[in-house]
């Protein structure tokens, strides 16, 4: 009979006396080691000038394992959460390995190899973390909105305060920052701002709506200045994307219908006038976009170069169909052929074409679930953030269809935002399935030790 007196249960652990807040001390070393690796590769992301800690630092991630004990169980739950991933880029690797029997440059076998590999390192790091605490988990892509303003907006604003910056961060006209090559800015700046109008959608508090309103108009405009108008324009509706799923789960139909109007009535605006006003933000930017609007894509330089560059990677990926001409050859002197799939069709051949199609549909169609569960009105507050980081993918996958490739640069943003998005969900999963084992069952306290 419970006598409803408290009652301490002391549990023989085995250890000596006194042992027990040694060991927890040292647990939460260990955790604070894990997060501060995990801040250190999120910053390197941004810093890829002089030294890319970026392509080293993944080879310190797997000992996670040994610093932080996880259930066998949560471990291969999580990697089979990711088997089609998994699957897609482990053949992606073995392709490019044996493509070094045609390959003129064996090095550059890197630039697919390293990609197809970082996600594993990254899943032994992540699906520790994501043991400790899901929420945590998800503020590593918060981590990189952080340091999208910490090294491209800060620096683009201090450009202004002390002119000598610019000879820095700009690359000609384009805003590159720490980044060898601008194009690479504007993709990663472009997965950040689905992130940050998530953000913004979800505070509450008027004022740091406002605070997170000012900081989206700053990243978007820093977007604008890096030049890439293909990444500005998927970033941006990549935002959209994520401000109307949001807003439709949020509020009414009539306030849903509402917000088209206000869209729409911003669009015929930006149709008559976005030209002018950019050519008042930037003229030469301006006068880029100017020229594919007046004159068509197809009669764009960039897009006739491209063209040619995407038929000499067919003449090479039909001539070494099984396993390509070799992974990361140059073509015509550019380090990619500037399609993502003809790149890996000339590299590694129709299988690995076959892959990386797989995987990037795959991408979207993750995030295509998670849209419709998000307008059903599924889940909570992380599950929209959760979304949001599927978009970001979904903008990183969308943005290297003509422009990086996956390229060892930036390719690290992607499995950062998805791994985090797709962790966090099993782990939310987990959970659901243990509340509903506890309900359903009728002795709940049955097979516990007293």
């Amino acid at each position: 009979m419970n006598s409803g007196i408290p009652v301490e249960v002391v549990v023989d652990s085995g250890l000596p006396a006194g042992s027990l807040p040694a060991t927890r001390r040292a647990g939460r070393q260990a955790i604070a080691l894990l997060w501060s690796l995990t801040g250190v590769y999120v910053m390197s992301l941004w810093v890829l000038v002089p030294l890319p800690l970026s392509y080293a630092l993944p080879l310190a991630m797997p000992f996670s394992l040994f610093l932080y004990a996880i259930s066998r169980r949560h471990a291969i739950e999580s990697f089979l959460r990711l088997k089609i991933e998994f699957f897609l880029l482990g053949l992606m690797a073995v392709l490019s390995v044996l493509s070094l029997v045609n390959s003129n440059a064996p090095f550059r076998s890197f630039r697919i190899i390293f990609p197809s590999v970082l996600p594993f390192l990254l899943f032994l790091h992540l699906v520790v973390l994501g043991s400790i605490s899901r929420e945590r988990l998800l503020w590593i892509p918060r981590m990189l909105v952080g340091a999208a303003f910490l090294f491209s907006v800060f620096p683009f604003l201090a450009s202004f305060v002390l002119p000598p910056l610019k000879s820095l961060v700009f690359e000609e006209y384009r805003l590159k920052c720490f980044f060898e090559i601008s194009i690479q800015h504007s993709i990663v700046l472009a997965v950040t701002i689905p992130l940050l109008v998530a953000e913004f959608v979800l505070q509450k508090r008027l004022f740091w709506r406002g605070v997170l309103a000012v900081g989206l108009l700053l990243l978007v405009y820093t977007s604008f200045r890096a030049g890439s108008k293909t990444a500005m324009s998927v970033g941006m509706l990549g935002g959209l994307l994520t401000f109307v799923v949001l807003r439709m789960r949020a509020q009414s139909a009539g306030k849903s219908l509402l917000m088209f109007a206000m869209l729409g009535l911003a669009g015929v605006f930006l149709w008559f006038f976005g030209l002018d006003l950019a050519e008042k933000l930037e003229p030469e930017i301006a006068g880029k976009l100017r020229s594919i609007v007046e004159g068509g894509v197809k009669s764009y330089q960039s897009v006739q170069i491209r063209r040619h560059l995407w038929q000499v990677a067919i003449e090479e990926g039909k001539a070494h169909w099984l396993v390509g001409s070799g992974a990361g050859e140059i073509v015509l002197n550019y380090p990619h052929a500037h399609n993502l799939v003809l790149d890996y069709f000339k590299g590694i051949g129709l299988f690995g074409a076959l892959a990386i199609v797989g995987l990037c549909l795959t991408i979207l169609a993750r995030g295509g679930f998670k849209a419709l569960d998000i307008l059903r009105g599924r889940g909570g507050v992380l599950d929209q953030r959760i979304f949001a980081c599927y978009v970001g993918a979904a903008v990183y996958v969308l943005c290297n269809q003509m422009s990086d490739c996956f390229g060892p640069s930036t390719v690290g943003m992607l499995w950062t935002v998805y791994l985090s998005a797709v962790l966090a969900e099993g782990a939310g999963r987990e959970r659901e399935v243990r509340v509903e084992l506890v309900e359903d069952d009728p002795m709940p306290g049955r097979g516990e030790r007293s």
